[in-house]
């Protein structure tokens, strides 16, 4: 996938994550799109003169590997699945390109507004360490949770600087049962995530996703993957998003 857009990504201005800063976006709308990997260069043709391109240690690409911890009972898990607000994810985050690593606690309220809490923390660590993070940021000390799910991609982070948009967009889909090992790959895939300032009606990427067809569609990395590599964990609420990834595949082999 790489390969077939780097032309592209190498006509977009670079920048610097202090440039990238500029964008704050204290109040701003977060927009997901699900689709196959085969319609990417077609996109991004579309807004590479429109958009400059992070660089972090001379590359656009970063490789992140991010490990979910859930409970015993997958009581996380379980919440997303049945939709609940007020709901947490705790995660370890590695940057593979830089070698930072994070504990972060994500906490979506009843209003669906995220937020999140990190502090730099060694992967190879015990959770026990951060036992005083995680009380004060999430209901769940660490003797209570265990790794869960692995999930990797890699991630260009492209901005438009004048109307005030970041734009995500994650390739090479890959998630791991940390248990058994087993994978599911979710390369035919990207997801590209539009973060906006309320005050602006301009986004170039949003017009040129929907010239090629391509509406905006949720799906959460880790609640999808774990769907998929665990087999007998509850997965109703999940169907349909599991067969639109599954056409994708088809999309992909025309």
């Amino acid at each position: 996938m790489l390969d077939e857009i780097q032309h592209i990504v190498d006509s977009m201005r670079p920048i610097s994550l202090d440039e990238m800063d500029s964008v704050k976006l204290q109040n701003r709308t977060d927009t997901k799109y699900v689709f196959s990997s085969k319609q990417l260069p077609d996109v991004l043709s579309e807004i590479a003169p429109k958009y400059a391109a992070l660089h972090i240690n001379n590359t656009p690409y970063q490789d992140y590997k991010t490990v979910y911890f859930d409970t015993a009972n997958d009581q996380m898990y379980i919440d997303h699945q049945n939709g609940k607000l007020n709901r947490y994810k705790v995660r370890h985050r590695t940057y593979l390109s830089t070698g930072a690593e994070f504990l972060e606690v994500k906490f979506k309220n009843n209003k669906r507004r995220t937020k999140k809490k990190r502090v730099s923390f060694p992967a190879s660590a015990p959770l026990t360490e951060a036992n005083v993070f995680l009380e004060k940021n999430c209901p769940y000390p660490a003797t209570d949770l265990f790794p869960k799910t692995v999930v990797e991609y890699t991630r260009l982070t492209l901005v438009d600087l004048i109307h005030g948009e970041r734009c995500t967009v994650d390739t090479n889909l890959m998630v791991t049962n940390y248990k058994t090992g087993e994978k599911a790959d979710f390369s035919h895939i990207c997801i590209i995530e539009l973060k906006r300032d309320k005050c602006s009606s301009v986004s170039y990427m949003q017009s040129a996703l929907l010239k090629n067809r391509i509406f905006k569609r949720g799906m959460s990395k880790y609640a999808i993957g774990t769907a998929v590599v665990y087999k007998n964990i509850k997965k109703n609420r999940f169907k349909k998003k599991l067969r639109y990834i599954e056409k994708l595949k088809y999309f992909n082999k025309n």
